[in-house]
């Protein structure tokens, strides 16, 4: 095992959580390649080769537009959100400067009146292009369940 690649993805994967609790959407985006996707999926969707998720973006741009409209005309819930990550498991060798992870995550939606709750479990199963400056190739978030109990308009 290389344990440079490994600490450096697992901070990298980290880095992505905590910028989406930390509401710096716009920074988290410049940890996508140009050429990169992100979807949701129920493991349900997944299991059956359902191409269906509750959020899918196709490449950095429609991730652009997404936080664009979460910023100046979608309304919802206001909260925030609170990852809770395991280990980042690497699942293939480096091929091509990409490699793949898998990371377990909760995530903990803290209402403005101060109820908390477990919003979502599962997994990230992505692509990172390894270098100087990681970039996630493609994001692959897999839930545990079907649905969430509340909207789903913020990036996991």
């Amino acid at each position: 095992m290389n344990l440079e690649l490994q600490a450096q993805v697992s901070a990298f994967v980290l880095r992505t959580a905590v910028l989406v609790d930390g509401d710096e959407l716009e920074t988290w985006l410049d940890c996508f390649h140009e050429n990169s996707s992100y979807m949701v999926v129920p493991r349900e969707n997944l299991e059956a080769g359902y191409g269906i998720g509750l959020m899918r973006c196709d490449s950095k741009a429609q991730l652009q537009d997404r936080v664009a409209v979460l910023r100046h005309a979608s309304k919802f819930n206001p909260h925030w959100d609170r990852h809770i990550l395991s280990g980042t498991a690497i699942t293939s060798a480096p091929q091509d400067g990409v490699v793949s992870t898998s990371t377990a995550f909760m995530v903990v939606q803290t209402q403005l009146n101060g109820t908390s709750s477990l919003f979502c479990s599962g997994s990230y199963e992505d692509e990172i292009e390894v270098g100087a400056e990681p970039r996630l190739r493609k994001r692959l978030v897999v839930l545990d369940t079907f649905t969430v109990s509340n909207c789903l308009a913020t990036p996991l």
